[in-house]
């Protein structure tokens, strides 16, 4: 037994961890408590898998965040939860355009085939 355990005891750190709710993602805060850092953040990418823990503080202000994790205000993490909305709705957008392209040249090529005509060349 190490004295540090007996004398310091556990420390809690508040994280920012991203959360899978059906089919749609979202941030939330928690807590832990653990002898140092690197324990919190083994303990919380167990628990919510590597990629879902996005920040990592000491409580009482002391930021303790390393490995490049960038620690994010309440706004800043609603500003970036609009981009990643905004960026999913625009693959959506793209996505759906390809979907109706699709269905457009599979009704001509079906139009076609009932008539016996050569398939004209259409672009767009």
């Amino acid at each position: 037994m190490r004295i540090s355990e007996v004398t310091d005891g556990l420390r809690r750190y508040v994280a920012m961890v991203r959360v899978k709710a059906n089919s749609t993602q979202l941030s939330a805060k928690t807590s832990i408590e653990a002898e140092g850092q690197m324990q919190a953040r083994t303990m919380l990418c167990h628990i919510y898998g590597d990629s879902n823990v996005l920040s990592l503080t000491q409580s009482g202000g002391v930021c303790e965040a390393s490995d490049g994790v960038k620690v994010f205000s309440p706004d800043e993490l609603k500003v970036k939860s609009l981009a990643d909305q905004a960026r999913r709705l625009k693959q959506s957008e793209r996505q759906e355009r390809a979907r109706q392209s699709l269905a457009k040249a599979q009704e001509r090529m079906r139009k076609v085939q009932q008539s016996g005509q050569a398939i004209p060349n259409r672009s767009g």
